[in-house]
């Protein structure tokens, strides 16, 4: 049996037949094992109709046919506030799994990866840091499989009935901790926040999977999602913000026309040396150094070098540095960097083009994204903060 043609959905009442025979097949399964785990009659159909009205139910099914079941429950499991033996690796929320049974058909072909997977996924997208299961002592291939997927034992619990269960948890926190911060999403496009330091893509310099967009991808694995996700537009890796990507090939079509079309909107934060004027404009010449990466203003236009414009207003100023709001024309590399360091402006932190602030990386962050969503036609604006950090919070943002 493929395990791909696997179906798992919510149970409903109609189920109850298919679902019971199942268990009538893991039970004498168990039975043969020597273990003497549900071999009272447990789940009966009052268990498993409570689970279905409660939205817990989940059946996996092969060619329409209900195969195998699983109960995933949001709630505290009230045998698991205490624990014996040992302790539960978090504190916090948790997804509980019970009742997992598959026929004969489908056991040892996947079906109970494929529902570990399920709830794991699921667990993910809530933002809930771990799933917690139990199994009977005696039961190795339970607790074998458990192990190969991720859990580790933790203690001992107690049924209502008195009967002992080894508990099992698995410790999502580490996974939640590369997801990536979201501020806008829908089925076409995906609009992130992008840290200070990550490259919007993979460079020769990060190669290892650090950059934003394979760290979308494999959080979308994870999630159960498709990994498709593809560049629009990109951020220096030392600038953070807003920045978005699209979820399908025709999406990322329109939205890299409308980047050469310079239809987004973009707005940048930035605090550079020195006192700016109240609002201005900038417009030179920029030719782009590869080799050594770096952006340079030059007096006229030749072969390689691209006309930037931007303007800019100023929100406040100190004495030794201003806070201005840089809005882009062009798209043009390091530009907001190249232009206001030409100005005699750098931007703080940024030791390349002229800063000598050792304190802080480069002070820019891009605050505003508009686009055109590229199959409604309608616009979608997000905002983003920086980090309250130096030189950031010296200002009242």
């Amino acid at each position: 049996m493929n395990q791909d043609r696997i179906r798992i959905r919510l149970a409903v009442q109609e189920d109850m037949t298919a679902i019971m025979s199942v268990f009538a097949q893991a039970r004498a399964a168990i039975a043969a094992l020597g273990i003497d785990q549900w071999q009272d009659g447990y789940p009966t159909e009052a268990h498993i109709g409570a689970d279905i009205e409660k939205g817990y139910a989940y059946v996996l099914c092969t060619g329409g046919t209900v195969q195998g079941y699983f109960a995933m429950i949001s709630e505290p499991e009230p045998t698991y506030a205490r624990i014996y033996d040992g302790a539960w690796l978090t504190d916090g929320a948790y997804t509980t799994v019970h009742r997992v049974a598959m026929s004969d058909a489908l056991r040892g072909k996947g079906g109970a990866a494929e529902a570990m997977r399920y709830v794991i996924s699921r667990t993910l997208r809530a933002g809930v840091p771990a799933v917690r299961i139990d199994t009977h002592e005696g039961n190795l291939r339970m607790r074998k499989f458990l192990e190969k997927q991720g859990f580790s034992p933790c203690g001992t619990i107690y049924l209502t009935s008195g009967a002992s269960r080894i508990a099992f948890e698995l410790d999502l926190r580490p996974t939640l901790q590369k997801a990536p911060t979201v501020l806008y999403e829908d089925r076409n496009i995906l609009i992130c926040e992008k840290p200070v330091g990550q490259p919007s893509q993979p460079d020769p310099a990060h190669a290892d999977g650090s950059d934003l967009l394979s760290r979308i991808a494999s959080w979308r694995t994870a999630c159960g999602y498709s990994p498709e996700i593809y560049l629009v537009h990109r951020l220096d890796t030392a600038t953070g913000g807003a920045i978005v990507y699209a979820k399908d090939r025709d999406s990322a079509a329109r939205l890299g026309g409308m980047v050469v079309g310079k239809q987004i909107g973009k707005q940048y934060l930035a605090v550079v040396h020195g006192t700016t004027q109240a609002e201005g404009r900038m417009d030179d010449y920029l030719y782009h150094d590869k080799a050594k990466n770096k952006a340079f203003v030059v007096d006229s236009a030749r072969k390689g070098v691209k006309q930037a414009s931007l303007r800019y207003r100023t929100l406040a100023q100190n004495g030794e540095c201003s806070f201005v709001e840089v809005t882009l024309e062009t798209g043009r590399t390091h530009q907001i960097r190249a232009q206001f360091s030409h100005a005699g402006h750098p931007l703080l932190g940024d030791g390349k083009y002229g800063s000598r602030e050792k304190g802080c990386t480069t002070a820019l962050w891009a605050t505003c994204l508009c686009v055109t969503h590229p199959k409604t036609g309608q616009p979608v604006e997000v905002q983003s903060k920086p980090p309250k950090t130096y030189p950031w919070n010296c200002f009242d943002i």
